[in-house]
């Protein structure tokens, strides 16, 4: 349970036999928000980690039932009926994850953490692995548009191309940096910030 402890074991066993039905998003935000008001003036340098564990606590039913998820304020998921979770994950604010579509699927693995700003579009299929380290404003594509159908033609009349990204095990990707569809990552690569 991390630095919430036997506290945090609590919260999650109250919370978890509730319907997610019962927890619509802004009252969750609203809960999660002062859960972290309320842990800032007991531990001044945990507020921000109540308030993002107990965010995770709510939307994990609704994530597969994802353990000791960490979520961000402003963390926008799009399909998430298409997005799995291992334990520990922690998506830092403002990250905006997309499983839409026939093809939509973003997978992401034990004890992986992906930093403010980021955006994983899943769409063609992404897979991330165990253990990574994804920085702040990296950028995942698994679909891009087209133009190799008519190169005189116009770009969006052509269509768009979808092909599946993985990452494996152990990766760093630095700030930035920009994956595009079909890239396959092997485990313990680092990806220099900034990289295309």
């Amino acid at each position: 349970m991390g630095r919430l402890g036997g506290a945090g074991r609590s919260l999650e066993a109250l919370i978890s036999f509730l319907p997610s039905a019962l927890l619509p998003e802004l009252p969750a935000e609203v809960l999660a928000r002062v859960a972290g008001g309320a842990a800032s003036r007991l531990y001044a340098q945990r507020s921000q980690g109540a308030e993002n564990r107990l965010r995770g606590i709510l939307a994990g039913p609704r994530l597969g039932g994802a353990r000791g998820l960490r979520l961000g304020r402003g963390v926008t998921i799009d399909g998430p009926e298409n997005v799995t979770l291992g334990h520990d994950v922690s998506l830092a604010g403002g990250v905006f994850l997309s499983a839409t579509g026939d093809m939509g699927r973003v997978s992401i693995g034990d004890v992986t953490h992906v930093d403010r700003g980021s955006v994983l579009y899943g769409q063609g299929g992404l897979e991330i692995g165990a253990r990574c380290a994804i920085a702040a404003h990296v950028v995942i594509y698994s679909q891009t548009n087209r133009f190799d159908l008519a190169p005189a033609g116009e770009i969006l009349e052509q269509g768009t191309r979808y092909a599946p990204v993985k990452v494996g095990d152990d990766v760093w990707i630095g700030a930035g940096a920009v994956l595009i569809p079909g890239v396959t990552v092997g485990d313990h690569a680092v990806i220099a910030a900034g990289a295309v």
